[in-house]
């Protein structure tokens, strides 16, 4: 099989049809390049990680704002406190990340700690891309794609941060598995769904906005199914395992706030801080926490002033805020940081040099995947891009900002693995084929030369 042949719902996934030897091979193929790309990736991150150790004199830097909220958030956690962020709010954030940072103790050594298992996500999600660029591609795509991943460097600097995007790319990638499991197979059994809910429910725990694109992807595999009975039967049972899931949050903080809140208080101040007077794009929350309009307030009483205020400003100036989404859409896809303290020479140069080709080659992948394989490659190339679509259009509202792609780049990396393989293969195949076709014109030409001086 060639890495332009992708496997179609029809055929199955290699090595699991029967218990055949040769299944068994395929499977334990798939198990040991996801195993060499788990590792390579994690001594990629742990070199970075001991790099940044030394060059900050020590773990104990927490850089970006939202890192040190994140921590502190887990402090209060780990003291029995319950969550509780800087102004002493109790829903502002969701409590899978805060959860695991407090399995850590106070200081250095559990800085240093947190960010390891940072690490380990960021390797499990490079691992994970591997197998899932199996479900459809050959072992060059597969490989490829996690080599991208190990060595993308907005990866492998994201995972050193105390933020949700290493945890949040891992489950994406695994939920993004499974849908892919269950647009290929015909009837996918209650248990897959099952477990599908299960990872939708640690994506929406990791990260509200994620709940979106849960609905979205569930909503694409029964269009794909042509909203066939078993397939919304599955589908309901994975949304409801992400309702129930939030239930005991939601009844925790309508005990603590007095109010039904099933995700996080944070969605006002979050979409206020997109499309505030004067916004730039950029996030910018050091005084609006502080406006003398919400202070006494309470956190849902705070969290609907902020959700007032952001309609009224919409409202307000429509053009403003279609013209700031063009500014956040380029903040998102910069191929170079947005941070201030990231513009030296040598990281813009990286940055560039790693961006401007994988998001061609994805591209390449994109429209050629439909072109080789019509309809299949079409549905193939729309799931891998729904990701992309979902975040832009999301923080072309919100704040937008590199970080806020990452969510999207593993997909966009399997579709760069096979844009590069299909190049390849053009290439190869290409010198073959103006060979042939001289060899062809000389035979029939010679053909031609011999009857006219027969004649």
């Amino acid at each position: 099989m060639t890495a332009t042949a992708p496997i179609t719902g029809e055929t199955g996934l290699p090595g699991e049809r029967g218990d055949s030897a040769g299944g068994i091979l395929r499977r334990t193929s798939v198990l040991r390049r996801c195993l060499v790309v788990f590792l390579l990736a994690l001594v990629v991150r742990a070199g970075v990680g001991v790099y940044r150790h030394v060059q900050s004199g020590g773990p104990a830097a927490l850089e970006f704002p939202d890192e040190q909220q994140y921590w502190a958030t887990s402090r209060a956690l780990r003291a029995g406190e319950g969550l509780r962020d800087e102004l002493g709010f109790r829903a502002t954030r969701m409590p899978l990340f805060p959860a695991l940072l407090a399995m850590f103790p106070d200081g250095s050594g559990g800085l240093l700690a947190a960010r390891a298992l940072q690490g380990v996500f960021a390797a499990l999600a490079a691992a994970l891309v591997a197998g899932l660029a199996g479900v459809w591609f050959d072992r060059r795509v597969s490989w490829l794609a996690g080599l991208l991943m190990v060595f993308d460097p907005f990866l492998v600097f994201s995972s050193s941060l105390l933020l949700t995007e290493s945890l949040f790319i891992a489950v994406t990638v695994g939920l993004w598995w499974m849908l892919a499991r269950c647009l290929r197979d015909d009837a996918p059994s209650v248990g897959h769904w099952l477990g599908l809910g299960a990872v939708a429910a640690a994506c929406v725990h990791a990260r509200e906005s994620s709940l979106g694109l849960v609905v979205v992807a569930v909503c694409f595999v029964v269009a794909r199914h042509r909203f066939r009975r078993s397939t919304l039967t599955g589908a309901a049972i994975t949304v409801m395992l992400v309702v129930a899931s939030l239930i005991p949050w939601a009844v925790r903080n309508e005990r603590i706030t007095g109010s039904w809140v099933w995700l996080t208080t944070r969605a006002g101040i979050s979409l206020y801080d997109g499309v505030r007077p004067g916004a730039t794009g950029a996030s910018d929350l050091g005084d609006v926490k502080n406006m003398p309009a919400v202070r006494g307030l309470s956190e849902t009483q705070w969290n609907r002033y902020f959700l007032d205020a952001s309609h009224a400003a919409i409202v307000d100036d429509p053009v403003r805020i279609v013209r700031l989404g063009g500014v956040k859409f380029m903040r998102m896809w910069n191929p170079f940081p947005n941070v201030d303290t990231y513009q030296s020479s040598l990281v813009r140069a990286i940055s560039a040099g790693w961006a401007f080709p994988t998001f061609a080659l994805a591209a390449v992948g994109a429209v050629y995947l439909p072109i080789r394989h019509r309809q299949v490659g079409l549905r193939i190339a729309m799931f891998l891009c729904l990701p992309a679509v979902y975040l832009t259009a999301l923080h072309c509202v919100f704040v937008g900002s590199v970080r806020y792609r990452l969510g999207a780049v593993p997909m966009l990396h399997i579709l760069a693995a096979f844009g590069l393989v299909a190049v390849w293969d053009w290439r190869r195949t290409e010198p073959q084929a103006s060979a042939c076709a001289e060899s062809a014109r000389d035979e029939a030409l010679g053909s031609a030369d011999g009857r006219a001086i027969s004649e």
